[in-house]
């Protein structure tokens, strides 16, 4: 009995070969069965660290490709140049510590969302310059003058209009979208950013990462864009002034959670990583102006309400979205299947 059982073991896993082989339109000579699963299955993982306030670290692996870039980075105190009326500080990371953090992450690419200062932080750029003068920068226009004025190089400055895009290496670009309107109707909205990576393999959709600090998105513009975004980094408090208005007469610095929501879903992510772009140390008289709404917790119930409907239609591959928490100076590292 023995013999032959070990006999028809052998003859299954011999025509199993056979047609795994043939699938893949593959010769079962030329290639072992785990190279088979390898050219497939693309290991890809995000490795995300928030800096505080918008800051990020962005370390992407995706099959051959490997990629480190720093986004809106805040070293120090914040204080728009108005010290006298309004002083933010972070909580958790000092000046050297995210100095350093973003140091032993090495970028190649710095990107700027905007040119307003929690965006482009020039003291934390001119540190960044004198440990790094290779870093490259990809920006929003309204953050060119004011890198170049401060001593950037503006061969080592890449602006980026909404819809244009540009490869940081090989098998890796960005593409900047619409993002917020940050002054009156007529001004050029600021920049969004949507990383994406090829992976080198044809038979994977690769790695895409979406941010935009402000959820101040025009969805029909994400729309006609036919963009698509794996993970998507975003606020989910709200932020609006005056604080001591009602809600109607206030206007909204930066959207909250169920906008979030709303643009994970346009852009088919499957992952949201909430950004906690508020949460400073304030003071001075103009910090009281400002009204925070809504948190982690509420996203969350949003989103297990958006899987609940998601799962109740029983499609045989629900299209749920999970949420990923970070803390700030802690590596969040996500795997993509």
């Amino acid at each position: 009995m023995l013999p032959s059982f070990i006999f028809v073991a052998a003859f299954v896993m011999m025509q199993s070969y056979h047609f795994a082989a043939h699938a893949f339109s593959l010769s079962p000579r030329s290639l072992p069965i785990p190279n088979i699963l390898s050219g497939v299955f693309t290991t890809k993982t995000f490795t995300y660290t928030h800096l505080e306030c918008n800051g990020q670290l962005w370390q992407v692996n995706c099959g051959d490709t490997a990629l480190s870039v720093v986004v809106d980075p805040l070293a120090s105190q914040l204080d728009f140049g108005i010290p006298w009326g309004y002083r933010a500080n972070k909580r958790s990371l000092s000046e050297q510590a995210t100095i350093d953090l973003i140091c032993r992450a090495k970028p190649s690419h710095c990107l700027l969302t905007m040119g307003l200062d929690d965006h482009t932080h020039l003291p934390t750029i001119n540190q960044l310059r004198e440990r790094m003068p290779e870093l490259k920068y990809i920006v929003a226009p309204s953050a060119e003058k004011k890198l170049v004025d401060s001593g950037v190089d503006a061969a080592m400055v890449t602006v980026l209009k909404h819809g244009q895009s540009c490869d940081l290496i090989r098998g890796a670009s960005v593409i900047a979208t619409p993002g917020a309107l940050v002054g009156p109707p007529w001004q050029e909205r600021e920049n969004g950013f949507l990383l994406q990576l090829n992976c080198n393999n044809q038979n994977d959709d690769g790695l895409s990462i979406y941010y935009e600090p402000h959820n101040d998105v025009v969805l029909n513009d994400v729309q006609k864009m036919n963009l698509h975004a794996d993970i998507v980094i975003t606020p989910v408090t709200k932020q609006s002034l005056p604080s001591q208005a009602p809600e109607f007469g206030q206007f909204t610095l930066v959207y909250g959670g169920e906008r979030a929501l709303e643009i994970a879903e346009k852009l088919k992510a499957r992952i949201v990583i909430p950004l906690g772009n508020g949460v400073l140390d304030t003071e001075g008289p103009l910090a009281t102006l400002v009204q925070a709404s809504g948190h982690v917790q509420e996203f969350e119930q949003l989103l297990n309400e958006r899987n609940e409907k998601e799962r109740s239609l029983k499609r045989k591959y629900a299209k749920e979205v999970r949420l990923e928490r970070s803390e700030p100076g802690v590596p969040l590292k996500v795997s993509i299947i």
